[in-house]
């Protein structure tokens, strides 16, 4: 195997929200580039099958069921990845306990909003917290953060789930500038793919054709598609390269 293909060799690697979707495609491309990895979610069953499949294909990971936002949970998942490796060189804050799609009138909406932001910004926070100091004394990490379009183009019905995102675009940005002396790199993936979640949206919502119009490619994404750029911000490759939004959503969002 090629130098090129392990580019992840050595390092270790914790994603949330991995159990399935984009957070599994990017757990396996980690350990097929050679890291290890310890993910997280909320369905141990769902974590065993992705552990199996990464070992199956000689890679090393580890499953360990988290509620993202948990602070306690977010603490035992760095001491995990730290008693049995050693380091944390990346960080793949992909978990989010999403809501409904609602206007902004309906009584339902603080309740979406606390339920959004507790899971996705300070699940991201909490974690980006108690990894700062391993990555800070190792000499450096890389944070990848999940945004949305949505938070750029403001579609109706996605505000709790849009200004979560767009409040983790402005702490991935905070944190680049305030950690960039630690060489730790943090920075957010606009990822755009056909997960369970959004394919209950497109059904639901009656959207297939409205949403896949938008996609200047004429496609929609699949989890796989989102892997490769999340290997390449937790590679040396990418060692200057922090603080930014890259999309990766078949040009549905230009920047």
């Amino acid at each position: 195997m090629s130098n090129e293909s392990r580019r992840l060799e050595g390092k270790v690697a914790i994603v949330t929200g991995a159990g399935q979707g984009i957070g599994e495609a990017i757990a396996v491309g980690y350990a097929a580039a050679g890291a290890k990895v310890l993910i997280t979610g909320r369905t141990q069953s769902k974590l065993d099958d992705v552990v199996s499949k990464i070992e199956a294909a000689s890679g090393t990971a580890i499953g360990m069921e988290a509620l993202a936002g948990n602070r306690e949970h977010a603490a035992l998942t760095v001491d995990r990845a730290i008693s049995e490796w050693g380091r944390v060189d990346v960080l793949v804050n992909n978990a989010h306990t999403f809501t409904d799609f609602l206007p902004i009138e309906d009584p339902k909406m603080e309740e979406n909003c606390n339920t959004d932001i507790q899971s996705a910004f300070f699940g991201s926070l909490q974690l980006m917290q108690l990894c700062h100091p391993h990555m800070a004394a190792q000499g450096g990490g890389s944070i990848i953060n999940m945004g949305t379009g949505f938070s750029i183009r403001c579609e109706p019905g996605f505000l709790a789930y849009a200004a979560t995102k767009e409040a983790i675009r402005v702490l991935t940005k905070t944190a680049a500038k305030e950690w960039g002396k630690h060489k730790i790199r943090v920075n957010t993936i606009l990822p755009s793919a056909l997960t369970p979640k959004s394919i209950w949206y497109l059904e639901d919502s009656g959207t297939y054709d409205q949403e896949l119009a938008k996609v200047a490619m004429g496609r929609f994404g699949e989890p796989k598609d989102i892997a490769p750029t999340a290997v390449f911000l937790a590679s040396d490759d990418s060692d200057f390269v922090t603080g930014q939004t890259i999309g990766v959503e078949g040009g549905t969002t230009m920047l």
